[in-house]
C-alpha cells in the first residue's frame, strides 16, 4: 500500500487499514511511507512500515528504481498494490510491479471533476455539494481490491484511547478541569486563522474556563515563536506550549488526553480523531465538503463563513482571489468558541 503524504492523509490512512485487519486478520500489509508516521498505526496487527526517502535516497528515477528493488527483496510476497497517493511515483512504482510480475493493481479515485466544480469560482459552475470523504476513497480501494469493508470512522466514540500523559510534560491534571487542545497553524496560508483573532481566541477559553489548561501545539521554528508569543499574552499561566517538545508519538498520547482540540483544517484535527477526540476546526478557503473533516467529526463543528467563492481551493495553497482572505479575516473568534462553548459545559 502506498501513501507518503501528505501528514494529515496518512493518518487517514489508519482506520481503514484497522478495519482490513480486523475483518481479514490473515491480511499483512507492507505500508510504503514515511518512517516518521509510524505512530499513527499503533496496535495494528500485520503491517510492516517500508520507509520512503523521496527527497534523497528514492529521489527520480534511480532512486524509485533503486526503491522497487528493495520492496522486491524485502517482500517478495506482494499480491497485490493499493495506491492512495496516485502520483508519478506511485504510478511508476505500481506499473513496474505489473511489468515486472503482473501483480494487480488499484489506485484511489481523488473525485478531480467534483472538486474543480466545488473550488469554482461563483457564475463558472461551482457546485456546493458534499463529496466522498477521503477516507472513504481509501476504503473504495480496497473494496475494489476484494476486501468486504463497511464504511469506516461514524462513531468518533469507538475510537477513544487511553494513553499515559507524556512524562515530560510535568503536569497533573486536576478533577475537573479541562484539557484543550489548541493547534492553530496549517502548512498554507488559506487555511491560517490570523495571529491577532488566535491570541483572542486563546484568552476567551481562559477568561470563561478559568480551570482549563490549553496546549498549543505545531511545528518548526516559526510556529514556536508564535506559540512563545500567545503564551506571553497569557497572566493565568493556562497555557502551555507543546510546539517542538516530543516526539509525534507523544504528542499524540497528549491529544488523547484532552477533552476537546481546537485546530485549523490541518494534521492536528486528524491526530486527534484517531484517538477519538472531538474537534472544534476553523476552515477559510478550504471546506469540508472536499472530503478532508476528520474521522467521525461533525460537520457542525466544522466553522467557517457562507461565501459565494468559498471554497476557493482543495488544499489552501491558491491566492485569495479577493486578495483580502475574508473568509480568514472576517472570521470573528467568538463564533469559534460558541462551537468551543457547546462541547465544555
Amino acid at each position: 500500500m502506498i501513501r507518503s503524504s501528505a501528514m494529515g492523509d496518512v493518518a487517514m490512512t489508519a482506520p481503514v487499514i484497522a478495519e482490513v485487519m480486523r475483518r481479514y486478520p490473515q491480511t499483512e500489509i507492507v505500508l510504503l511511507t514515511r518512517r516518521f508516521y509510524e505512530p499513527f498505526f499503533d496496535g495494528i496487527p500485520n503491517l510492516k512500515l517500508h520507509n520512503i526517502d523521496l527527497a534523497h535516497y528514492h529521489r527520480g528515477l534511480k532512486g524509485l528504481i533503486r526503491l522497487f528493488r528493495e520492496l522486491r527483496e524485502a517482500h517478495p510476497d506482494v499480491e497485490q498494490v493499493i495506491d492512495l497517493q496516485d502520483k508519478i511515483y506511485s504510478k511508476l512504482l505500481r506499473k513496474l510491479y505489473r511489468l515486472a510480475s503482473g501483480k494487480s493493481y488499484h489506485h484511489i479515485d481523488k473525485g478531480r471533476a467534483g472538486k474543480k466544480a466545488l473550488t469554482a469560482m461563483p457564475g463558472q459552475g461551482k457546485v456546493l455539494r458534499p463529496l466522498r470523504t477521503s477516507i472513504e476513497r481509501y476504503a473504495d480501494v480496497f473494496r475494489a481490491a476484494g476486501f468486504d469493508i463497511p464504511v469506516i470512522g461514524t462513531d468518533l466514540a469507538a475510537y477513544r484511547q487511553s494513553r499515559p500523559i507524556p512524562a515530560g510534560l510535568g503536569l497533573k491534571r486536576e478533577p475537573g478541569e479541562y484539557w484543550i487542545g489548541f493547534a492553530p497553524f496549517a502548512q498554507h496560508k488559506g487555511k491560517v486563522y490570523p495571529v491577532e483573532k488566535m491570541q483572542a481566541l486563546a484568552l476567551m477559553l481562559v477568561e470563561r474556563y478559568p480551570s482549563a489548561r490549553v496546549f498549543i501545539f505545531g511545528g518548526g521554528e516559526e510556529e514556536r515563536e508564535l506559540a512563545r508569543a500567545i503564551v506571553a499574552e497569557d497572566s493565568t499561566g493556562r497555557f502551555v506550549s507543546v510546539v517542538g517538545r516530543f516526539s509525534l508519538r507523544e504528542e499524540i498520547d497528549l491529544m488523547a488526553n484532552l477533552d476537546l482540540m481546537v485546530s485549523m483544517d490541518s494534521s492536528a484535527m486528524h491526530m486527534a480523531s484517531l484517538v477519538g477526540v472531538p474537534v472544534v476546526s476553523v476552515w477559510g478557503a478550504t471546506h469540508p465538503y472536499a472530503g478532508f473533516l476528520g474521522l467521525g467529526q461533525s460537520l457542525a463543528d466544522a466553522v467557517g463563513l457562507d461565501m459565494p467563492c468559498r471554497p476557493c481551493s482543495v488544499y489552501g495553497h491558491k491566492e485569495c482571489w479577493r486578495g483580502d482572505y475574508a473568509c480568514l479575516n472576517d472570521l470573528p473568534p467568538e463564533r469559534i468558541f460558541g462551537r468551543i462553548a457547546a462541547h465544555l459545559k
